[in-house]
């Protein structure tokens, strides 16, 4: 509990920079990795989850380096940090947290363009709605 909620103030922070910059310091996806490391292992040795939660909650992360490969809307930050936070929350809380971003950020992308405050290729910051999500699937799960 204690290492997802550091991974909460970790997503809180690239959330607000990512709102601020529209970029994300390659330093500090790098630096997230540490403790993202030591998570794993906690979670695969001390909790005893199956490694093969980890492994299958690489999806999600994995999909948005192949959508920001590709130049579809999502960024190679984006799917760093959907791989780091699947280390700390593993397979169940991960993919109920990139659902539930996923859900609000079509929401709020649906209100910007009904509000005429957005246009089809208004670009988003999406970690802010990945820490919604997180937060939501720890309250949840």
């Amino acid at each position: 509990m204690k290492l997802q909620l550091l991974a909460l103030a970790y997503l809180a922070f690239l959330s607000w920079l990512d709102v601020r910059d529209r970029v994300l310091p390659c330093f500090l996806l790098a630096l997230g990795m540490i403790p993202a490391g030591f998570a794993a292992m906690h979670g695969i040795f001390v909790m005893e989850q199956p490694w093969e939660t980890l492994v299958f909650g690489l999806v999600p992360g994995l999909l948005f380096l192949c959508l920001a490969g590709l130049r579809l809307g999502a960024g190679a930050g984006d799917g760093i940090v959907l791989l780091q936070m699947n280390l700390y929350f593993f397979w169940a809380k991960i993919v109920l947290a990139f659902g539930i971003s996923l859900l609000l950020i079509g929401a709020f992308s649906l209100v910007m363009l009904l509000t005429k405050h957005g246009k089809k290729d208004t670009r988003l910051p999406y970690l802010p709605f990945l820490w919604l999500g997180c937060c939501g699937a720890m309250l949840l799960g």
